[in-house]
């Protein structure tokens, strides 16, 4: 891997590392040994590091995008290289704010790359406080993305934001400005988008303490409901269930529950589900949700 580095470093004019990039992101992608050994010669080198950077900061999107997808593939299969990508990402000042300038680029690709890229290094428990809380702007901007023109760029958004929302570290009251957005999103025209906006408005739930008000005030509850009985994805329905028992611990929101005859949706739903459809199967995992939901309400419904 040293020749295409040092190659892209020395000897090439920039505009002529696109391809020696596209070449080493397609080997990192295909063999983990080779990512390995990319980073190990890459973080040994200090022209390397300087030359990384730059791509970052680069007026082609194309140079930009393969080195945020090998950054994320990185991110993504190897936690013991963080420390490299934080070297790169986390700079050593607050002038320096790659991911943050990235969120606003003019190129939805790129805007979308880096949403991505957030998603994975969130994904593990320290890189959180060790990169992204040195840009202090950097959790406004992924929220902004989350109502981007761009359906790549708000399916990418919602993934990375309920990887934030998962950490403890990360503020509740900046979060808590993704809930509306995020309720938007469980309508959205990709099932992968609403199945993450699902996903992270469960995450969410886990501090209904801070943010259950703003939950009911949304009406997260409600269309996270009616997402659960009438999406046509099975994997968003079960999204918005698994997200309806996380935000259900916080007794407001089991008491609108009540009020939508949640319990009753529930069970029709559970028996649907558990009866094979044509061309399919039963969905267990479903029906298992919907009878603990129903387990959560019914004391409150006896009270």
């Amino acid at each position: 891997m040293q020749p295409l580095e040092q190659a892209c470093c020395h000897h090439l004019p920039f505009s002529g590392t696109e391809l020696p990039l596209r070449l080493l992101c397609h080997l990192v992608v295909c063999d983990e040994q080779v990512i390995d050994q990319t980073v190990r010669e890459a973080a040994a080198s200090e022209h390397v590091i300087a030359f990384l950077t730059t791509v970052l900061f680069s007026d082609n999107p194309t140079i930009t995008a393969n080195l945020l997808s090998l950054l994320t593939h990185v991110a993504r299969v190897c936690p013991e290289h963080l420390p490299f990508l934080q070297r790169i990402l986390g700079g050593s000042g607050v002038a320096y704010q790659p991911l943050t300038r990235l969120l606003g680029h003019w190129e939805h690709s790129i805007r979308a790359k880096t949403c991505n890229l957030l998603g994975n290094l969130l994904r593990h428990s320290h890189s959180f406080p060790q990169v992204l809380q040195n840009q202090p702007g950097l959790l406004e901007s992924l929220l902004e993305c989350l109502a981007d023109r761009d359906e790549n760029v708000r399916k990418a958004a919602s993934f990375a934001v309920g990887n934030a929302a998962y950490h403890e570290s990360s503020p509740a009251g900046t979060l808590g400005r993704a809930v509306p957005r995020l309720t938007r999103l469980l309508s959205d025209v990709q099932a992968k988008t609403r199945c993450n906006a699902a996903s992270a408005l469960g995450n969410l739930g886990r501090r209904s303490a801070e943010l259950g008000d703003l939950l009911i005030q949304s009406k997260a509850p409600h269309v996270l409901l009616e997402v659960a009985c009438r999406d046509p994805q099975a994997s968003v329905q079960e999204g918005a269930l698994v997200a309806l028992r996380a935000i259900s611990q916080h007794p407001a929101i089991q008491q609108v529950l009540l009020s939508l005859r949640a319990s009753e949706k529930l069970a029709a739903l559970a028996s649907r589900d558990s009866q094979p459809t044509a061309g399919g199967s039963p969905r267990p995992s479903s029906t298992r949700h919907c009878k603990k939901l129903i387990h959560l309400l019914a004391p409150v419904h006896s009270t």
